[in-house]
């Protein structure tokens, strides 16, 4: 009985030490692996910052991009995500610049780099609605076009300006809001001529009333309240 005893508590010990050195084993290697990635990473990331010194800008997105995919969350994500949105920008693709930028100001909202990334992102929605292929292709008047992108340009803006009220970015971009707006007012102007043109009375009516509202310091005011009044005579007129 203590034979069997004995043998029982040699048997534990010998598994006991088994157990330490495969767990020390593992937690070694487990270390060495994190360490190599984080070599390969670093290198990685240096190299296309070298990449980007040297303005090689098409190798030097490819080369964040890979980090950006590979190493996801890394110790340098906030400063890829910058190069990639800074990047994209130049390549003109301005909707990943937009989908970047989101993810940034989401992870990094108290980042040193969220004034740049703000700005970046509102100067990519003016670009999607000012350098649209189908409008140039066919010549078609931007000011018949869908704003959309302005108005959330303008929306950015509003916010950066308030947020940022002395940044270096601030002034140029209330520069562009003038413009932005005006952007938005001729659209809303031709609303008003296109229903005033298919003879429909009462939405050129409700049209006008709102730019007058919206636009009370407008110099476009007195024709818009022109076709207003023309509205209600042709209205009058079909009674």
């Amino acid at each position: 009985m203590k034979i069997f005893i004995k043998n029982k508590f040699f048997f534990i010990n010998i598994l006991i030490c088994i157990l330490l050195v495969f767990t020390t084993n593992c937690e070694y290697h487990s270390i060495l692996k994190k360490k190599n990635l984080n070599i390969s990473l670093k290198h990685g990331y240096l190299e296309a910052i070298k990449t980007l010194t040297h303005k090689e800008y098409d190798k030097a997105l490819i080369k964040f991009s890979n980090l950006y995919v590979n190493y996801p969350y890394n110790m340098y994500t906030e400063k890829i995500l910058v190069y990639l949105i800074y990047l994209n920008y130049l390549h003109k693709d301005f909707l990943n610049v937009l989908e970047l930028s989101e993810e940034f100001m989401e992870s990094y909202n108290i980042s040193a780099f969220i004034s740049y990334v703000f700005y970046v992102r509102i100067l990519s929605e003016i670009s999607l609605d000012s350098n649209n292929l189908i409008q140039n292709f066919f010549k078609i008047n931007r000011n018949d076009c869908n704003p959309f992108y302005t108005q959330l340009a303008i929306h950015d803006t509003k916010i950066f300006i308030k947020n940022f009220p002395k940044n270096i970015y601030t002034n140029i971009l209330k520069k562009k809001l003038i413009h932005m707006e005006k952007r938005i007012q001729f659209f809303d102007l031709n609303i008003i001529n296109f229903f005033f043109k298919k003879k429909n009375y009462i939405a050129t009516i409700n049209r006008c009333l709102i730019f007058l509202k919206k636009y009370s310091s407008s110099k476009n005011i007195y024709f818009v309240r022109k076709i207003l009044k023309d509205s209600y005579n042709k209205m009058l007129l079909k009674k």
